[in-house]
């Protein structure tokens, strides 16, 4: 049977999405293969999850080990480096493997996996672009790195292929590589924590928003969000309107400062463990999407699973996941006065015209469970190995 090696570049405990999404690759494609997960004691923030719930999301998957790194931070800025005996122990495991998933992450750890694919000549590597591809600012220190390692992936032909989570992102990556050996398999969610019909418990007394994520306006743009609602609970005091916040980051502060200016309009629940989000979701009826940049939104994939209604940024992947449907709402672009506009918009909608308003949710979760199950993921996953194998 083929021995398939999911490697996390980060600490499992981080929690966050690319974490979450290496888990339950790992879990669904144990069902054809031995499969076996690797990952690292770099962590970027809290531990968000524990060793239960690493377990419960591996469902049996076994942790062969942690690639350990030194760490140095010097005026705010973090080095990492692979211990050598580390590297020549993580190294015996790869080499036991037929396929050997792994994220692109910093030039340091993707040229690790360079340098295997040249020692283990029977391994197949998969490099999956899971971030974008590159920042608004053309000359950033994360452009320069992901260039680089692409370039350098380039010089490294045999034995490596390269998967994408958007069809503009393996358009790129055509470029530089083998067509053929970059594959464009989309994020999948588990239909099954979206099964029952949670219609009738949505609050039909007032509309609920909700937004579930990172709490950074770099890439979220939750600073915007938060302006926002602030002139807009200001200027509509007296709509039937409740907003709900789950997630953690540098600018909690500022949601929390709303709650209290707003008390009776908005809710922050702090950091949520991921198998409760779905329960959030299920009482809400709008998901609000402020993202600047974002390859293939999964948490859009999730809300519009519970039945809500989308108001979202244009980024490529809210772009390709959301073009032509009626439930998704986009902001012309990205500031105060447009997002209070589809906020008023969507309002409006749910006040005067219910049924349309249900039959939008009604046709967001069929979307969902027709096109982007984990199921479906994971069978994409399968067919991209029984090939290259």
């Amino acid at each position: 049977m083929v021995n398939v090696l999911i490697v996390s570049p980060l600490a499992l405990e981080n929690g966050r999405g690319g974490e979450i999404s290496s888990m339950e690759l790992a879990a669904g494609l144990n069902k054809y293969y031995n499969t076996f997960f690797t990952h690292t004691n770099i962590f970027i923030g809290k531990k968000l999850l524990s060793k239960k719930a690493i377990d419960a999301k591996l469902n049996g998957v076994s942790i062969k080990s942690r690639l350990k790194f030194a760490t140095i931070n010097i005026s705010n800025l973090v080095f990492t480096f692979p211990y050598p005996w580390d590297l020549v122990k993580f190294y015996r495991i790869v080499k036991k493997k037929d396929i050997i998933y792994t994220s692109c992450s910093t030039f340091k750890q993707n040229f690790i996996f360079m340098l295997f694919s040249l020692l283990h000549r029977r391994g197949r590597f998969i490099i999956g672009y899971r971030k974008p591809l590159h920042s608004d600012k053309l000359f950033s220190l994360y452009n320069i790195k992901y260039r680089l390692s692409i370039l350098f992936f380039s010089l490294f032909k045999k034995r490596i292929y390269h998967h994408t989570l958007s069809k503009s992102a393996k358009k790129f990556l055509d470029l530089f590589y083998d067509p053929n050996k970059v594959t464009h398999i989309v994020h999948g969610i588990d239909l099954n924590k979206y099964k029952d019909d949670f219609f009738k418990a949505k609050p039909r007394e007032v509309l609920k928003f909700i937004y579930i994520g990172y709490l950074d306006d770099i890439h979220k743009g939750i600073n915007i969000l938060a302006e926002a609602l602030d002139e807009f609970l200001n200027e509509h005091i007296d709509l039937k309107i409740f907003f709900e916040f789950c997630g953690m980051g540098p600018l909690d502060i500022k949601i929390k400062t709303l709650e209290s200016k707003f008390p009776n309009f908005i809710k922050f629940h702090g950091y949520v463990s991921n198998d409760l989000v779905p329960e959030y979701y299920k009482r809400g009826d709008v998901y609000i999407f402020t993202s600047r940049v974002e390859p293939f939104p999964r948490a859009i994939m999730e809300a519009l699973g519970a039945g809500l209604l989308v108001i979202c940024s244009k980024t490529i992947g809210s772009v390709e996941l959301l073009k032509g449907q009626e439930f998704a709402f986009f902001l012309n672009k990205l500031n105060k006065t447009s997002i209070k506009e589809k906020i008023l918009e969507v309002y409006n909608l749910w006040l005067k015209e219910p049924e349309r308003m249900y039959k939008l949710q009604k046709s967001a979760k069929d979307y969902v469970f027709k096109n982007y199950s984990s199921s479906k993921e994971i069978e994409s996953f399968k067919s991209l190995i029984d090939k290259i194998m």
